[in-house]
């Protein structure tokens, strides 16, 4: 059975309508197909988009349609192109051209990629128009979705600086696109938030819920990919505490062992 997952900012009714005009066009073209958990965007975040359909590829097998449906940014150009394609690993994505697929073009390479053309430009066609396409996909009915091949080239990327945050979950943790190196377990952090001091931290190298102090603030290597590192607090919400979100900057410097 065909298995689709939806990255997507339309986390209340929104979510249920998309799902259902897939479901209706997969009955129709009488080919079932499983919906999976939604997996919830930052609101009108193109790199929290990105890192999350990324990410997902890198957890579902081949064959698995990504329908990567966000809110843009105001920064954003007014008109766009919608895609789909598949990746050199097998994973098929369909959405708009805002940056989503960057990330998962640059790691995963790409087979084919191709344009859907004729996409009205009005409010919510990710809700009324792209939906029965992505059921044609997932049944591997794309022959008429093929006639316009798009340059890989084109494919747009979102940029980020050393430190940005990609993600926070919802405990708080929070994603960033720093690796931390092989520092010794307990070295200590000084952390800033966008160029600011912010806190101490401690590097870990083992799991933060056997940390016995409530309210530490622990680094380590990302559980999400090797090259990020995740920062968190012991029993606690770390981004809540300190005002951090998807988009902000965090850095550290290493303090001195003999520090009092």
């Amino acid at each position: 059975m065909a298995r689709v997952v939806m990255v997507t900012d339309c986390r209340d009714v929104a979510f249920s309508e998309i799902c259902g005009a897939i479901h209706k066009e997969a009955d129709e073209i009488g080919h079932p197909i499983t919906i999976e958990p939604i997996v919830a965007v930052e609101n009108f975040s193109e790199f929290n988009a990105a890192f999350l359909t990324r990410l997902v590829a890198e957890s579902y097998p081949a064959g698995t349609v990504i329908y990567t449906l966000v809110s843009k940014s105001s920064n954003m150009r007014p008109l766009h192109d919608v895609i789909w394609g598949e990746t050199r690993t097998g994973h098929i994505f369909v959405g708009s051209n805002f940056g989503y697929f960057g990330w998962l073009a640059r790691d995963l390479g790409i087979k084919h990629v191709y344009e859907i053309r004729d996409v009205p430009q009005k409010s919510f066609s990710g809700k009324d128009f792209i939906p029965p396409i992505v059921a044609r996909i997932a049944a591997d009915d794309t022959a008429s979705l093929t006639a316009y091949p798009y340059e890989e080239s084109k494919i747009d990327d979102t940029p980020f600086v050393e430190g940005t945050v990609a993600h926070v979950d919802n405990f708080g943790n929070v994603k960033i696109m720093t690796e931390i190196d092989e520092l010794p377990h307990g070295q200590r952090l000084a952390l800033a938030l966008n160029g600011t001091a912010l806190c101490e931290a401690v590097h870990i190298t083992n799991q933060i819920y056997l940390q016995p102090e409530l309210g530490k603030i622990v680094a380590y290597r990302s559980t999400s990919f090797p090259d990020m590192t995740d920062i968190g607090m012991v029993r606690g919400n770390f981004a809540e505490s300190h005002g951090i979100r998807v988009g902000d900057r965090v850095t550290w410097t290493i303090e001195s062992p003999d520090k009092d």
